[in-house]
């Protein structure tokens, strides 16, 4: 790199953990989705797990290893001016950088920037290929941010053990090595702190311990103002855990008692960074994690939250968002404004064990729960909700037991009345301690059948039923709190229903319920609308590939919300009627024929009676 190039960064960037601070631009907000599978601008996966981000100027540079059935393949950058849109740049380290990566482990890799030597250093937990018995860090260099990193080695720092870890560059330029380790003979039983060497590609001085036998990992340090926050999770190999921080005003200690965040899952994540966006209007903290699939590795997600420090009590807040926004350029962070309708409301419960309630799971706390009266499963939780609501997420906040973590196998339960229930199955589930499931109905009850859970080190389910919080997300105001029918315009007495699944028009439809449809903005567009069955909530009448109308539970597809799609437009045969058209399928229109329901092509020179077929008086009710 340039001197001229130096003086610039150090006269005007350096300032933090990434070394460097913005340019403003212009970028607009843009939406990060959690839990799903990121990709690049080419459309290729984004292979950056537990790394960092840089930030150069008004670019952002993101770094993570990416790893072939469980060994080291590379470590990859990609950078984006949005943070959302990111261009795979280089792999900077790969196995064929040097000998001793060919058949090795690196884990966590950072980058940070050294402003006295203009170098970029790359720090990374160092292991050899089959086990994790070497407990090293791994240091490489390059002299641009997107180079081919030059492999200076592994070693134990000072000796000590050294595994799961993170590397900080203070606001005086030193630098800190935080790693987990060995003090009284167990693997990462507690944590310690090194500072480094001047040109960050070694250690100097052992620091301290942090965190004696606690069995602490996955460290990731930011600083807001005096006061510096340290994150960790507990070691539970590839499972998620309880994430807790400390504080303190100076790198060097005292450091504060740990403190929990987020729920007891940490939403089915572990933390690796924090990065610090630095707007023109506000400063954001983004919790970056990983959400590994213990069953299998190579199923992770980015998941990445806006994480609140509190000055005044020096305390960090950490909630879920599906969804949520940022404009990289003013820092600003916008997040949904879904309401949790379940909270406070009448909860109840198959059974409640002595300790608990079943109003401990919707009280807004994480740390309550409610648990059953014994391990006998299934057993069910329920909230009334007062009146009807739409709901468009439910997160649940399950029970693990730290070394026997079990994933929930259960239903969502859902009724207008408290007593005729349609069901979305999750016994497919195999998330760990959080899930989150986007549905989208509009009624009263809800209830959670928990039917099992299966433990993964032990065939015996031993667990109570027990959940620690039901979410319910959805709109303030519900979609519909009526429904409406559709009669036949050839046969009058005839209405739509749903009868086993399948859809057609019958006269005195019995239980009228299957009759009764919610009328709600399309899934797909706000143009059309979708037709929700009242007795079946979450069931949609949607377009099958044989082009039959047949009821459906929502499912959170593109594919799925187009079939459930309809326009409504004017009756063919008779214009103070209506006509449903297909959303996916324009052109075609939801018809009549011997009884059953069909999407068939009409058009203006259709005979009378397919068009009438295609015409029904809509009631509202």
């Amino acid at each position: 790199m340039k001197k001229g190039l130096i003086g610039i960064l150090l006269a005007a960037f350096f300032i933090s953990l990434f070394g460097l601070s913005p340019e403003r631009t212009s970028a607009a907000s843009i939406s990060i989705t959690n839990g799903t599978d990121w990709v690049d601008t080419a459309g290729n996966p984004i292979n950056a797990n537990s790394g960092n981000i840089l930030q150069i100027g008004s670019t952002y540079y993101l770094y993570g290893e990416h790893a072939v059935s469980g060994t080291f393949d590379s470590v990859n950058v990609y950078t984006s001016t949005d943070l959302k849109n990111w261009t795979f740049k280089n792999a900077i380290l790969t196995k064929n950088s040097a000998t001793e990566l060919n058949s090795s482990k690196i884990e966590r890799p950072k980058v940070i920037y050294n402003a006295a030597t203009g170098k970029y250093v790359l720090w990374a937990h160092y292991e050899n290929g089959t086990d994790y018995g070497l407990a090293r860090v791994a240091v490489a260099t390059s002299s641009t941010p997107d180079g081919n990193f030059t492999y200076q080695g592994s070693f134990r720092p000072l000796d000590y053990e050294s595994r799961d870890m993170t590397v900080f560059v203070d606001t005086d330029g030193t630098g800190y090595l935080i790693s987990a380790s060995k003090k009284n003979g167990g693997a990462n039983d507690t944590m310690a702190v090194f500072q480094m060497n001047a040109s960050y590609t070694g250690v100097t001085t052992f620091v301290g311990w942090l965190f004696e036998n606690s069995y602490r990992e996955a460290p990731a340090v930011v600083k807001k103002g005096s006061r510096y926050y340290l994150f960790t999770s507990q070691a539970s190999g590839w499972y998620p855990n309880q994430g807790a921080y400390a504080t303190a005003t100076s790198m060097t200690g005292t450091w504060s008692a740990l403190t929990n965040f987020g729920n007891p899952s940490a939403f089915a994540t572990q933390i690796h960074d924090i990065a610090t966006i630095t707007g023109s209007s506000a400063t954001t903290y983004i919790y970056m994690a990983d959400r590994w699939n213990p069953l299998d590795l190579s199923d992770h997600k980015h998941i990445w939250l806006p994480l609140t420090l509190d000055d005044s009590s020096g305390t960090a807040t950490l909630e879920w968002y599906s969804d949520w926004s940022i404009d990289a350029a003013t820092g600003v962070v916008t997040t949904p404004s879904l309401v949790n309708h379940a909270q406070g409301k009448t909860a109840t419960a198959s059974s409640v064990a002595s300790s608990s309630s079943a109003s401990n799971a919707n009280d807004g706390n994480y740390t309550n729960a409610w648990a059953a009266s014994s391990s006998s499963w299934p057993a069910w939780w329920q909230v009334d909700l007062g009146s009807v609501k739409t709901i468009t997420e439910v997160d649940i906040s399950w029970f693990m037991y730290k070394g026997s973590e079990g994933y929930y196998k259960y239903k969502i339960e859902i009724s207008n009345d408290g007593s005729t229930y349609s069901t979305l199955d999750m016994t497919s589930n195999t998330r760990y301690g959080f899930t989150t499931d986007a549905v989208h109905f509009t009624a009263r009850y809800v209830r959670i059948n928990m039917v099992s859970a299966v433990l993964w080190n032990n065939p015996s389910n031993w667990y109570t039923p027990t959940l620690h919080e039901v979410k319910l997300l959805g709109p303030s105001t519900p979609e519909a709190t009526g429904y409406s029918q559709f009669a036949s315009y050839n046969y009058p007495t005839y209405y739509i229903r749903h009868y086993n699944f399948a859809a057609r028009i019958d006269p005195s439809v019995s239980p009228v319920g299957d009759s009764q449809f919610r009328v709600v903005t399309g899934l797909a567009s706000s143009s059309g609308v979708s037709l929700e069955s009242v007795n079946y909530p979450g069931y949609f009448l949607k377009r099958n590939s044989s082009s039959k109308i047949v009821l459906e539970a929502f499912a959170n597809t593109t594919d799925y919300k187009a079939d459930a799609t309809f326009l409504i437009a004017s009756g063919w045969a008779d214009s103070s009627k209506v006509s449903l058209q297909s959303y996916s399928q324009p052109g075609y229109y939801i018809r009549h024929y011997n009884y059953v329901l069909q999407l068939d092509q009409i058009t203006s020179s259709s005979s009378t009676t397919d068009k009438s077929d295609a015409t029904f008086t809509r009631t509202s009710f």
